[in-house]
């Protein structure tokens, strides 16, 4: 008795059905959807929220000087939600109220590092901008200073929103945040909060390039 395997050529070409173009494009579909959401989710990953934005074609288009300014109306400190007067009213000595202080500027500085390093060619100036110009209003709405005491530490975070407008128009506006942990080496909260700062420019630099 042959007991050899039955092969396509002793079994016949009609044995083995041909699959259909039909049965082709639904053995793909879910390869397809696969990549198509993994192209969607590296499109939608990135870390800001638009609010507004402009065109097409965006009004940040070969943009080549900016200025950069700060609000604090809306800001809001710590988990008590409270604002700068209240958070510094709630301090209980000169110095803290100091570090609230510093905290700003070192976050300031860090945002204007952070555009400048991923922004060369524009230049970004302190300040209200020229009639015409591009002016960036940096709002801030969420605050925390973080702490660092050894066994007791929880992180630095701002939330904010970056408004880029003209002549007082609103052109685009978006929303970023960040947090810098608090630890042996970042233990000043003017150290972490300018990491912060820099973050927030550097975000807001890629909006710009993304928009343009």
């Amino acid at each position: 008795m042959d007991l050899a395997p039955l092969s396509p050529e002793r079994l016949g070409r009609d044995s083995f059905p041909r699959m259909s173009a039909l049965d082709r494009i639904r053995h793909l579909i879910p390869s397809l959807v696969l990549v198509l959401g993994l192209a969607m989710g590296a499109m939608a990953c990135v870390p800001w929220t638009v609010i507004t934005s402009s065109g097409p074609p965006s009004a940040l288009v070969g943009v080549t000087a900016m200025s950069i300014q700060y609000d604090y109306s809306n800001i809001r400190i710590s988990d008590k939600g409270l604002s700068e007067e209240e958070w510094l009213a709630s301090r209980e000595k000169d110095e803290h109220r100091a570090t609230y202080l510093e905290t700003k500027d070192s976050a300031n500085i860090g945002i204007i590092e952070g555009l400048t390093k991923n922004l060369p060619n524009v230049q970004i100036v302190p300040g209200q901008a020229q009639p015409g110009a591009i002016q960036i209003t940096v709002s801030y709405t969420a605050w925390e200073e973080g702490m660092y005491a050894g066994v007791v530490a929880w992180p630095s975070k701002i939330t904010a929103r970056i408004i880029f407008s003209r002549d007082g128009q609103t052109l685009d506006e978006i929303s970023v945040n960040t947090a810098e942990d608090a630890s042996l080496f970042t233990p000043a909260p003017q150290q972490r909060l300018h990491t912060c700062g820099q973050r927030l420019g550097q975000f807001a630099a890629q909006y710009v390039k993304k928009a343009s």
